[in-house]
């Protein structure tokens, strides 16, 4: 039987993207992310995620909600909202009852007001008169988040059609006429984001768009045209990024597809992979998302509380299958993080069961004090389902990064040959100790198969950069 000789660079990296079969796709992606170099025809590259370093600790927990407001930052821990300043100092406004679905919205008075729709009570933080009151308005009925419009406080009465505003540039003041009925579907409203100026109303199927319009009797009208047949399957899902708006939608016609806003139109962003997950999930409709942009990516992450994951869309992709990634915290599953925000030139997450409020920094190689379990499983090898003796893999890593101890860093290489459902024991593969930048990370002699699929993975506390991966391989003729 004559045999054919291949050296092949084969395409290690990827998103996420494994289905409901792995026969079809085994592709994953966990703590680390793609980027694309269009300078060298679109070059592929992973990076491992940032680590978290620890900024702060709060007496109370956990991290409900935070915003920085005129330089300062101000956040809601446990019962407790603080004030805390550049240099980590803190001091305490007052206590709080609030919970894991916090949202918070400033306006130009210099009120801060601090909402949660799971207690139904909101509290305002006077900036300039240090005043900090709870809202007992009659005409305040709660509602699933606060944002903030041409000087109005924004709020959506709980279980019905109807949304209210609070006076101008005044959070605790309410007139009972001040509201409008969103009745273009009779579904009711989940939530809302205010965006460029503009009232996105979400509801359980549909969805429309208000502007300031002036009018004398109530200020908002509903924008014709406007209106989208996707409504919204998580209330905290709602995010703004990059000059569009991302949630979880929900329609008529099912649930569990990410979506963002191409002007008045809702787009899926979802691949097939990550929406067979999000599907097969307990609960989705707890699930809260925050953005962020560093290094040129712009991150929707997005956490399912109750079953511990957490997923990750770059809108820098701008391929869907390659776009998503998985985000775990080391024996929790989802992501520590409960909370974003960009504060004192720094990109903070709230820690969602201690006080601890962290860095996201990308020379941090720890997720807090933890570390951050890394890994890459590849797409099916397969040359017409005939057998495929595989002679040597060489992953081109960058190398000779060390550790902070002067050991060497090692990476796992293992393969599956029944399609992803049982690998073998991984090969231990060395990156190289500190300055040893021409280590070749490679394993030979890895048997045939008709069908394999590869995974590589690791957890040491060094920078981890992986570039391409080359597979030297023989196909025989059946």
């Amino acid at each position: 039987h004559r045999r054919r000789w291949l050296l092949m660079k084969f395409n290690f990296l990827g998103g996420q993207h494994k289905g409901f079969s792995s026969k079809q796709n085994t592709q994953e992606t966990v703590n680390m992310y793609l980027e694309v170099d269009p300078s060298e025809d679109n070059k592929l590259t992973l990076y491992r995620v940032d680590g978290k370093l620890s900024m702060l600790t709060l007496p109370t927990s956990p991290i409900y909600g935070m915003s920085e407001f005129r330089g300062v930052l101000y956040v809601v821990a446990g019962t407790v909202l603080y004030k805390v300043l550049s240099d980590w100092t803190y001091t305490t406004i007052g206590t709080v009852d609030l919970s894991f679905d916090t949202t918070i919205a400033a306006n130009n008075g210099g009120q801060i007001c601090f909402n949660s729709g799971t207690t139904n009570k909101a509290y305002v933080y006077d900036t300039g008169t240090l005043a900090f009151t709870q809202i007992t308005d009659i005409a305040f009925y709660g509602s699933p988040r606060v944002d903030y419009l041409d000087g109005y406080g924004v709020f959506v009465r709980p279980n019905t059609q109807q949304f209210y505003i609070s006076a101008i540039n005044n959070f605790l003041t309410f007139d009972a006429l001040d509201y409008a009925s969103d009745e273009a579907d009779p579904d009711n409203l989940v939530t809302f984001i205010v965006d460029h100026r503009e009232l996105i109303l979400f509801g359980e199927r549909t969805s429309t768009v208000w502007f300031n319009s002036g009018d004398a009797t109530f200020p908002l009208s509903r924008r014709d045209g406007a209106e989208m047949e996707v409504g919204c399957a998580a209330k905290l899902s709602v995010a703004k990024m990059d000059n569009s708006v991302y949630f979880l939608g929900r329609s008529g016609y099912g649930q569990g597809l990410v979506y963002k806003l191409n002007q008045y139109t809702p787009q899926i962003i979802s691949n097939r992979g990550i929406e067979y997950l999000i599907n097969s999930l307990t609960t989705i409709d707890d699930a809260f998302a925050y953005t962020y942009q560093k290094n040129g990516h712009s991150f929707y992450v997005l956490t399912f509380p109750t079953d511990n994951k957490t997923l990750v869309y770059d809108a820098s992709i701008q391929d869907n299958d390659m776009a998503w990634s998985v985000r775990e915290t080391y024996g929790i599953g989802r992501d520590r993080a409960s909370c974003h925000v960009f504060a004192f030139s720094n990109h903070l997450v709230g820690d969602y069961a201690s006080g601890i409020i962290y860095k996201l920094s990308d020379t941090t190689h720890l997720d807090g004090t933890l570390p951050i379990a890394w890994s890459r499983t590849t797409a099916h090898i397969v040359s017409d389902y005939k057998r495929v003796k595989h002679k040597e893999v060489v992953l081109n890593f960058e190398t000779g990064v060390g550790t902070e101890g002067g050991a060497e860093p090692l990476v796992y290489l293992t393969y599956s040959d029944d399609g992803g459902a049982t690998y073998i024991t991984g090969r231990e593969v060395n990156l190289g100790v500190i300055g040893q930048r021409k280590n070749r990370v490679q394993t030979a002699r890895l048997g045939s198969a008709r069908d394999r699929v590869y995974k590589v993975y690791g957890s040491a506390p060094v920078k981890t950069v992986l570039v391409s991966g080359f597979i030297d391989i023989e196909v025989g003729k059946t």
